[in-house]
């Protein structure tokens, strides 16, 4: 139980650096270089899962036998695609049926991403 607590407290600490950074380029995007919200988030998705997956890899899930680091990351490719995927139809769906701003629907959609996405590097693509 506190190998799991000790998990989720470092894998939130690695979302919170891994919202900040995305957010970051996601909001710059969107609303300063005014890119399209659905490639705005794919960008921002690209660049936050390959600094997620490296610190999930090396701090969070911490292998405990030796495996190199490109063994996993297929795995937790294929849960990142599967993410962003339902994240963006889910983001699309309801900026277009409500108009409501891409940006205060992404920030609502965070916490489902989240548990989306500890659960899957939990159970399937760093075990």
């Amino acid at each position: 139980m506190r190998k799991l607590r000790v998990e989720a407290t470092r894998f939130t600490l690695v979302g919170g650096a891994n919202f900040v950074l995305t957010f970051f380029i996601f909001t710059s995007m969107l609303k300063l270089l005014k890119v399209n919200y659905l490639l705005s988030l794919l960008t921002a998705w690209g660049v936050g899962m390959v600094f997620s997956y490296t610190l999930n890899f090396m701090w969070v899930f911490n292998p405990e036998q030796k495996i190199q680091f490109r063994a996993r990351f297929f795995k937790f490719l294929l849960a990142s695609v599967l993410s962003v995927l339902l994240n963006m139809w889910v983001l699309g769906y309801i900026v277009e049926t409500t108009s409501t701003d891409p940006f205060f629907v992404q920030m609502a959609l965070i916490p489902f991403i989240v548990a989306f996405n500890f659960t899957t590097a939990k159970l399937w693509s760093m075990r």
